[in-house]
């Protein structure tokens, strides 16, 4: 039990205060232990854990073969490519090239299979992505409130700012847009229909008649292009939101980390 349970806490305790403080001391000792040997000590164990997980995996796929589990047909195909390429990569090799080198000739038949078998199907998992983010983003796209409006609005702006479609689009399409926004969130505060249309009709009477005098026609203002507007929202409220969600990636990190280091995250070991 204190091998298994105390033991681990320590050693991964000492490991992550000395690789932190390696970052904090100016010690050349601690801090060649942290530039140099443990990124070499992190790639041991990673190579460790990673043939460990491929054997968890062989195990899974063996055992749903065996018991006939559902779709036990694809872990067949599974297995048959756990055992061609460990052929190709540890047993066989077709290639004058020494052994660890042949990975990369591009005569060998385990490069052959890598790029020609894995990555076209790895593209082909990813393309299917697609029709899952266009069934999200139609559910996400629907007006209920003035979020999803403004994410309805943003999304179009910046597929036809990303488009050459988006820098013929006039001016007056886009005051359009700033209009019906505006009135779809004030569409529950203004009861009235009649004077709900009517104010929204003037709207779009000063909006044009504002275009004439000052000749946006000749030249269009920045908010009122489609490309400008896309740099826009790029460049300032999706740079604001990525920077957002990272600061609370790193906090969610560094608390995971203390609780790992402090101990107090005992799921590591199974619990």
């Amino acid at each position: 039990m204190f091998i298994k349970r105390q033991l681990a806490i320590i050693v991964m305790m000492s490991m992550g205060f000395l690789a932190l403080s390696g970052y904090f001391l100016n010690f050349s000792t601690l801090r060649e232990f942290t530039d140099k040997d443990a990124p070499q000590w992190y790639m041991i164990i990673a190579g460790f854990a990673a043939f460990l997980g491929c054997l968890n995996l062989l195990q899974i796929h063996l055992q749903k073969v065996i018991r006939q589990q559902k779709n036990w047909q694809y872990s067949i195909f599974t297995l048959l490519g756990f055992l061609i390429m460990i052929v190709f990569g540890f047993i066989y090799k077709n290639v004058s090239s020494p052994w660890g080198a042949h990975l990369k000739d591009e005569a060998s038949s385990f490069y052959w299979m890598y790029n020609y078998v894995y990555l076209p199907l790895g593209s082909t998992m990813f393309a299917l992505l697609a029709f899952f983010v266009a069934s999200a983003s139609y559910r996400a796209f629907r007006i209920r409130n003035f979020e999803a409006t403004l994410l309805l609005i943003s999304g179009v702006l910046l597929m036809l700012g990303r488009v050459p479609i988006g820098s013929i689009i006039p001016w007056w399409v886009v005051l359009f847009m700033y209009i019906s926004l505006t009135f779809a969130v004030l569409a529950s505060k203004i009861k009235n229909k009649k004077i709900f249309f009517a104010l929204f009709t003037l709207s779009i009477i000063i909006g044009l008649s504002l275009g004439i005098i000052f000749k946006w026609h000749l030249s269009t203002p920045l908010f009122l292009s489609i490309p400008s507007i896309q740099e826009w929202i790029m460049a300032v409220p999706a740079t604001a939101g990525s920077r957002a969600i990272m600061i609370g990636i790193a906090l969610g990190i560094v608390a995971q980390s203390f609780r790992i280091m402090t101990g107090r995250e005992r799921s590591i070991l199974g619990d």
